[in-house]
């Protein structure tokens, strides 16, 4: 039987978003799930070219969304890519950093959706 391992519960979802490189560029996606540690995306092909720079670790984004009354922005490292269809590709995030009221938001929401 598989063994949850997850440290936070992870919910369901589907909130837009946007999707903020370290150049400045945006690209619209959608939360499909969240986490108080991070969450899973779904957006374009053009999220195919999201690479860290040469040399250097991972990718690292700012994720801006809204969540029940809040706006909020995480700085997040992408942890994997997975492309689900040809127009499609879905990102793995890890928070890296955010304010302690998006943490308490994020936590909130998840408490009150779990099934």
């Amino acid at each position: 039987m598989f063994q949850e391992r997850r440290i936070y519960p992870r919910i369901p979802c589907k909130v837009d978003a946007e999707l903020e490189t370290t150049t400045g560029q945006m690209f619209d996606v959608r939360l499909i799930n969240i986490s108080r540690s991070g969450f899973y995306i779904e957006g374009g092909d053009d999220l195919s070219d999201l690479q860290p720079p040469e040399g250097l670790g991972a990718t690292e984004i700012w994720l801006h969304f809204g969540l029940e009354t809040s706006a909020l922005h995480c700085h997040c490292r992408i942890i994997y890519k997975r492309r689900n269809a040809h127009d499609s590709i879905g990102l793995g995030l890890h928070i890296i950093s955010t304010d302690e009221a998006a943490l308490n938001t994020i936590e909130h929401y998840v408490t009150a959706n779990l099934n």
